[in-house]
């Protein structure tokens, strides 16, 4: 299900001197590891948070021939953070992993088998609204830790994700964050390390 936002922007326009465009990443895609037939393990992902040391993330420019250049603000807009929580559960799902499926978290975090802690610790963004939308491009790494309930033994992952919106989108933002996050995620699974941690 594709998910829309009525309020949108996550970013603030700021200041008024021109700023370059911020480098934005370009990792590799790799191809996800498919949950295991046999009996595996419940996963429960908490909150995705953001840990930023600088919020200032690229460059901002306005109007349909994107003219300007301003620093591009994050700010910690939790629809968003929510929104790449969700598309983050539906990779897993998409892939063939248990997730947890209950909405009462003291359960799901006693119940699971295994809980999946995501941070999104770097942002890197070069954006363009006009009254047509959004279009740019944004990369983001995503720090995992994968706990193991029952031994409570942790594995630490970095992942990074990329996505471009080469056309003004009226959900460009935040579909271009969510998208990034969407190949971060499959890029975890790609991580055999991981695949064991699921199986039973």
């Amino acid at each position: 299900m594709r998910i829309r936002f009525a309020v949108l922007p996550l970013l603030l326009l700021s200041g008024c001197v021109s700023v370059p465009p911020a480098t934005i990443a370009n990792p590799e895609a790799l191809k996800p590891i498919q949950g295991p037939q046999e009996a595996q393990k419940v996963i429960y992902v908490s909150d995705v948070t953001a840990k930023l040391i600088d919020k200032k993330i690229g460059q901002m420019k306005a109007g349909t021939l994107c003219v300007g250049g301003a620093d591009l603000i994050w700010t910690d807009n939790q629809s968003a953070l929510t929104a790449i929580q969700n598309q983050i559960e539906q990779t897993l799902k998409k892939n063939g992993y248990n997730v947890y499926s209950g909405l009462v978290r003291s359960k799901a975090e006693k119940d699971a088998d295994i809980l999946i802690g995501v941070a999104i610790n770097d942002i890197r963004a070069n954006i363009c609204y006009s009254v047509d939308g959004m279009k740019g491009s944004a990369s983001l790494r995503l720090d995992w830790e994968v706990v193991d309930n029952k031994s409570n033994q942790s594995q630490i992952f970095s992942t990074s994700g990329a996505s471009t919106i080469a056309e003004f989108s009226a959900t460009g933002d935040p579909d271009v964050f969510v998208k990034a996050a969407e190949m971060a995620t499959d890029n975890l699974l790609a991580e055999k390390r991981f695949f064991e941690s699921a199986r039973k």
